[in-house]
């Protein structure tokens, strides 16, 4: 009987097998990694909410985030807890106090009329006094705060292990430290997958009529140069470093010029403090790794954000990267939207979602439409010659 084969065991990959378990589809799930890694583990870890799409009055994206902070709380309430995130503002700067009161009670108005309850504090805002108690930042202006609450996943790695453990408990196979590296077609359908094992380097070929390419930036590799794929040309990371923190529950949002432009969170990590979301350009690239430019670029931001704070590049003391999806293959815009791509032979699938917060929706929506009645429960199951 061919096998239904899931690349890629991020976020995107975790979801869809889960998805395709719950319809009675056993997949097996490959990763040529041996522990979660890549843009998924590397991520800043907020589920972002409605706020952060009514700015650009992105209606659908906000009700898709919103329907996806109700996914992450509903089945895994352990993994997630409300974030406060704080924005300060200012005086005759786009971000007032009277232009984030319209927006928050356009969000309520929203919730009530769409049915989006999301068990999150209700949004608001603080004092001046308040903001420069948590940070020493530019007070020129300063009128107050605008105070919302997110969705954040504790320990991303964490999340993805948690997810894999059940993949396996409910019928799933999932093989770490293997790759698919090519594809079996037959009349334009596609027939098999060649899978290598890195550990001892056995190839073996397994039958399989749907193959879901979830692998992020290595997505289209199984198929080779001649397909053209979406390309994934976005540097983003995030710094850990040696300096104060906020609140142990809060997330502050600064930006270099007070009160516009991009911002940048700032939040308490262990004893330290993560601070992103940095972007760069990076067509070409196969391996998200900041270079020393890159990070010196980024420290020179938070040296805009936080004027008092002294920092250098030993205040650096970890770098979490990952590879985005672009729009064009230059890497100078984000591809914010998710994809369900069929770029290959019949049978091969690719997801691409532009953000780990909607990644379930997206899986959701593919196993719906392609096993929209669950089939009997297989009694057996492939399992891997070298296991």
């Amino acid at each position: 009987m061919p096998e239904t084969v899931i690349i890629g065991a991020g976020i995107q990959g975790a979801t869809l097998a889960l998805a395709a378990l719950e319809r009675g589809v056993c997949p097996i799930l490959v990763d040529r990694d041996d522990q979660p890694s890549g843009a998924s583990v590397n991520s800043y870890g907020i589920v972002h909410g409605g706020l952060r799409y009514l700015q650009s009055m992105n209606i659908p994206r906000w009700v898709r985030s919103r329907r996806a902070q109700n996914w992450y709380i509903d089945r895994y309430p352990h993994q997630v807890r409300p974030l406060r995130c704080v924005m300060p503002l200012y005086a005759g700067a786009p971000r007032s106090p009277r232009l984030f009161a319209l927006a928050r009670g356009f969000d309520r108005l929203l919730r009530t009329a769409l049915g989006q309850h999301v068990p999150l504090p209700e949004d608001g805002a603080c004092s001046r006094q308040e903001v420069l108690q948590a940070y020493d930042v530019a007070s020129h202006g300063l009128l107050g705060g605008a105070v919302w609450y997110d969705a954040q996943l504790l320990n991303p790695p964490a999340l993805l292990r948690e997810m894999l453990a059940e993949v396996e408990q409910r019928g799933g196979v999932v093989l770490r430290s293997t790759e698919v590296i090519g594809l079996i077609e037959q009349g334009g359908r596609l027939q098999a997958v060649l899978l290598r094992n890195a550990s001892d380097g056995r190839e073996q070929r397994i039958a399989a009529d749907r193959l879901f390419d979830c692998g992020g930036a290595q997505a289209g590799r199984c198929m080779g140069p001649a397909r053209r794929v979406p390309s994934a040309a976005v540097l983003a990371f995030n710094l850990l470093m040696d300096i104060p923190a906020p609140p142990a529950s809060d997330a502050y949002a600064l930006s270099p010029t007070p009160g516009r432009g991009r911002s940048f969170f700032f939040r308490r990590y262990g004893a330290a403090t993560l601070v992103g979301t940095f972007y760069r350009p990076a067509p070409g690239i196969l391996s998200p790794e900041p270079t020393a430019e890159d990070v010196r670029s980024a420290l020179s931001s938070i040296r805009q954000c936080l004027p008092n704070v002294e920092l250098d590049e030993g205040s650096v003391l970890a770098t979490y990267a990952g590879l985005l999806p672009d729009r064009d293959g230059s890497g100078r815009a984000l591809h914010p939207g998710d994809r369900h791509l069929r770029p290959g032979p019949e049978g091969y699938h690719m997801l691409v979602s532009g953000k780990l917060t909607t990644a379930p929706l997206l899986s959701e929506q593919v196993a719906r439409r392609l096993w929209p009645a669950a089939p009997l429960p297989r009694t057996g199951g492939w399992r891997p010659r070298h296991a």
